[in-house]
């Protein structure tokens, strides 16, 4: 017995290294990662990138806030130090119609000031939200080092995110290519919970801009006019998506309102959405 336990740990180990080092990879993996649902593994191995999740229950009690499996009552905050993105400040829980977080708006003044952005680049820290210095006149901005990442050339303090990732790098001298060091570079973390907890609530679904590896960019929830238009299940797989009170299978997809966004069940549990470039 104590074998079997040692191996199925061993496992689950080996399933969850592959599962995080693919989540730039894959499209939904860094979404369900972010709410801590588990991954199932292709049956037939074709592909390293899961082909549905597990999730837990993220709402056991309605009534409650949710954030990382922790239950936050009305008007509670979640402690800072539990909160991976700098731009999410004192974050409470509001408990109305639907659970919600409520946090602080967070204005960075170069977003505002165009005379700086025209004349001087605004630098920035690791576990910033907005920037921490500046670098002005030509002179100076010459004299920076530079990182070389996909094709594009960013200067020291500049923030990039490495494709195939799902990490924020800063340059700095010691950019080496590697996206491992925590020195310059951290796992980008979308707020999922604190930002669309009423959406994730009533099984809306994830909006991307493009490919389906990044945030996304809202939720589009379903309305009395959507309806689900069956499709067909290539991949044979069991598991549902859930799309408020409607159930689809792989392959299906289902009409929204919104005219330039696409939606369907590709990853269970949760229906995505693309919308095209052009809206």
């Amino acid at each position: 017995m104590l074998k079997i336990i040692i191996y199925g740990f061993l496992l689950l180990n080996v399933v969850h290294t592959v599962w995080t080092d693919t989540a730039g990879e894959c499209n939904m993996a860094g979404f369900y990662i972010e709410l801590g649902c588990t991954p199932v593994p292709a049956v037939d191995n074709a592909t390293t990138c899961p082909e549905s999740f597990i999730c837990p229950d993220l709402h056991p009690d309605p009534k409650s806030c949710y954030y990382r499996g922790k239950a936050y009552q009305d008007r509670t905050t979640i402690p800072q130090r539990l909160i991976n993105n700098p731009c999410s400040q004192a974050c409470s829980c509001n408990v109305g119609n639907e659970p919600r977080f409520d946090c602080a708006a967070v204005d960075c003044v170069e977003v505002f000031d165009t005379d700086v952005q025209q004349q001087c680049i605004s630098t920035y820290q690791l576990d910033s939200c907005c920037s921490t210095g500046s670098v002005c006149g030509k002179d100076d901005i010459a004299k920076l080092k530079t990182c070389e990442v996909d094709g594009q050339t960013y200067l020291e303090g500049q923030v990039f995110e490495p494709k195939n990732t799902r990490k924020s790098c800063i340059c700095t001298p010691q950019w080496n290519g590697s996206t491992d060091n925590p020195d310059y570079c951290r796992e980008i973390n979308c707020g999922l919970e604190i930002h669309y907890q009423d959406r994730i609530f009533d099984n809306c679904a994830p909006v991307f801009a493009g490919n389906m590896k990044g945030c996304p960019i809202a939720f589009q929830c379903p309305s009395l006019q959507s309806k689900v238009v069956r499709g067909l299940n290539l991949r044979s797989i069991s598991e549902q998506c859930t799309f408020g009170n409607m159930t689809l299978s792989v392959g299906d997809e289902v009409t929204v309102d919104e005219k330039c966004t696409t939606c369907a069940c590709d990853v269970p549990p949760f229906v995505s959405c693309s919308r095209k470039s052009s809206c």
